[in-house]
């Protein structure tokens, strides 16, 4: 019989293992690592399938419109104008004439050409045949005539036979740019394919981001996340607005009359979502800076930015909107530097990335509208900042997401070494009285090593009844303090217990010692230390409780017991001799002492005995035998041997009477 080493038997183990392992690496490094390279190579190196090459640019001849001409009127204006690429309107809203030539078809196509109009700040067009002043077409943002309709960001003319020389009125809201652009039809129909697959792409992502942003914020309940997300929607609002795409919302047309105010709501809303979410993140660090009066003042400027965007036209809203928001954007900014520069913060970090981003855009936009200079919005937009700037974010939300976890892991971590380590007992009880958790002081209080959880039973250190009164107070007040004791009665405990979440939460305290002093001084007070019978103030208590017996009818005697010549003993003898004759003298006289009777000591040589619920023949009985008792034997102490005897006096207790009155009359 062959025996197998133990490195054969290990062999299937190692192999599985290093499976894993391999596995593990693929799916944890290689395929992502896989996945950026090749999408890294497709943008840079492939071809796009929806390549449509880019229109044709006209020159255009313009004239602004400063009182109402006919078509007829305005192609004499415009003969003889000089020719431009594109035509900034600067924010007028006056109505804009314009004429171009157009590019006659190729041979051999069969299609003709179309004319597209990309300006997204378009209001309407329309458009005659400048040689017969008749109409092509005119378009609003509602509906479109003839051959002149809506598409992508602006219009477009598409004819069966475009006219060699066309003249268009066009009405414009904002910082416009009027250019002309000539498209062969199949190239127009890819170039409207990728404008909506972009748009689809800004939408899909921005909204995914947000919902997960969102439902990460539901299920942590944490409200910053939900203002994170409603920033994210509004920046997929302002990146739609600047490509033209904010016509649309999940793929629904925003009817005409909404367009203008929605896009003043959008921009206005997003400053304010925007700072919102700046001091949410910030407050601690900003407050007491030199920051936080300008950005109180910032946000009071947000409020007249909100009722301009509902109450001023488009283009008279704009210039307020670019002053409160840049003198907005640089505040935060620099605000942000100055947490870096102080606090070292990865997420001031992130966000400083975003919102440089965004405010970079903001002014391309604003210096691209005020000055003309389009060439701008070629390397940095609406759309790219707000692709980059939501992506910065987003890491900044996860770099919180971690500090917030790593804060949570080590409050953790400090929570269960203070719970191992509480001199205290801390546990917790299921609603059936059972242990679910006890730390080590509990467990050492108990006198057990270890519990087990839903079947080590508090009803085994403890009287079945004190389960049920610390459950009733619980459930009643929420709360419960309670001293209770162990079966033994040999130890005491103070618990203070409290209901959460269906259990019993408790601590529990040994208070053996401090409930052994507590007693003490009780027995102290009402007790005489030499005999340890009760002294004057015990007896009279006690007197006080037995007189309230004679209300039931049931009858109460006193006696009162003089030592005859002790005072001899502790004269010839010494206190200590007779201090040992009180103490035997006590003992003899408890002996005879049945039921609720006690004695008290009230003088020297004195005591008093109550009997409650005794009658006088029977009390007088019990008295003889304590004289004799008391006198029958003699007292020794060390060699010495002494004889006391003691006289008794007797009465009945009427009801009403004091106990000095009834030991005066005894």
């Amino acid at each position: 019989m062959q025996s197998t080493s133990p490195g054969h038997r290990n062999l299937p183990g190692l192999a599985q293992s290093a499976l894993d392992l391999t596995f593990r690496a693929f799916a944890y490094y290689l395929i992502p690592i896989a996945i950026g390279v090749a999408s890294i190579v497709a943008l840079l190196c492939w071809d796009s399938q929806y390549i449509s090459g880019g229109g044709d640019t006209r020159a255009i001849r313009v004239l602004q419109e400063k009182m109402p001409q006919s078509p007829a009127q305005a192609e004499a204006s415009l003969h003889d104008g000089d020719a431009l690429p594109y035509f900034d309107t600067h924010l007028s809203e006056a109505p804009v004439w314009f004429r171009f030539d157009t590019r006659p078809r190729a041979a051999g196509t069969i299609s003709a050409d179309v004319i597209e109009f990309p300006s997204r700040h378009a209001v309407d067009i329309a458009c005659w045949d400048a040689t017969t002043l008749q109409p092509l077409g005119s378009a609003t943002r509602a509906r479109g005539t003839q051959a002149l309709y809506q598409a992508k960001a602006g219009f477009v003319l598409q004819l069966a036979e475009l006219p060699s020389t066309i003249v268009c009125r066009g009405r414009f809201s904002g910082p416009a740019r009027l250019n002309v652009l000539q498209w062969p039809e199949t190239a127009f129909d890819r170039s409207i394919e990728d404008y909506h697959r972009k748009s689809g792409l800004l939408d899909g992502g921005m909204i995914v981001l947000a919902l997960f942003v969102l439902i990460t914020a539901l299920i942590n309940r944490q409200p910053l996340y939900v203002l994170f997300s409603g920033w994210l929607i509004l920046n997929l609002r302002i990146g739609g607005l600047s490509a033209g795409w904010d016509t649309q919302w999940l793929g629904m047309t925003v009817p005409p009359e909404w367009m203008l105010t929605g896009r003043s709501l959008t921009i206005a809303l997003y400053g304010v979502s925007t700072l919102t979410l700046y001091q949410e993140l910030f407050r601690e660090d900003l407050a007491g800076t030199r920051w936080a009066i300008p950005l109180r003042i910032t946000q009071w400027a947000c409020l007249p930015l909100l009722v301009g965007a509902i109450a001023l036209p488009y283009g008279t809203f704009l210039p307020m909107l670019w002053v409160i928001m840049a003198f907005g954007f640089s505040l935060m900014t620099v605000g942000l530097v100055s947490i870096i520069l102080r606090s070292r913060n990865r997420v001031a970090g992130w966000f400083a990335a975003s919102f440089a981003l965004t405010y970079v855009a903001s002014l391309a936009e604003v210096v691209s509208a005020a000055l003309g200079m389009h060439q701008v919005l070629n390397v940095i937009n609406s759309v790219t900042a707000a692709l980059a700037s939501s992506l910065l974010a987003a890491l900044a939300v996860a770099e919180q997401m971690r500090m917030e976890t790593e804060k949570r892991r080590e409050a953790q971590e400090k929570l269960e070494h203070a719970y191992e380590a509480m001199p205290v007992g801390l546990f917790t009880l299921d609603m059936y009285g059972n242990f679910e958790s006890a730390n080590p002081a509990m467990r050492r209080m108990l006198g057990i090593t270890a519990i087990v959880p839903g079947r080590t039973a508090w009803k085994q250190f403890f009287a079945d009844s004190l389960w049920t009164d610390l459950l009733e107070q619980v459930q009643a007040q929420s709360h419960a303090d309670m001293q209770i004791g162990s079966r033994d009665g040999a130890q005491h405990f103070m618990v203070s217990a409290t209901l959460a979440r269906g259990r019993v939460e408790a601590v529990l305290q040994d208070v053996t010692e401090q409930h052994k002093a507590t007693e003490q001084l009780r027995f102290m007070a009402n007790n005489d230390p030499l005999t340890k019978v009760f002294n004057r103030r015990g007896i009279e208590k006690m007197f006080d409780g037995a007189v309230q017996l004679l209300n039931a009818g049931k009858p109460l005697a006193l006696a009162y017991i003089d030592l005859d010549r002790f005072k001899l003993i502790n004269d010839l003898f010494g206190h200590a001799a007779g201090d040992e004759v009180l103490k035997q003298v006590c003992e003899r006289i408890e002996l005879m002492l049945a039921g609720g009777q006690k004695i008290g000591r009230v003088g020297g040589d004195e005591f008093v005995i109550v009997m409650p619920d005794t009658t006088i023949p029977l009390a007088s009985l019990i008295c003889r035998g304590i004289v004799e008792r008391i006198g029958g034997t003699p007292y020794r102490v060390g060699d010495k041997a002494f004889h006391v005897r003691g006289s008794v006096g007797l009465i009945e207790v009427s009801p009403g009477m004091p106990m000095k009155d009834a030991v005066s009359t005894a």
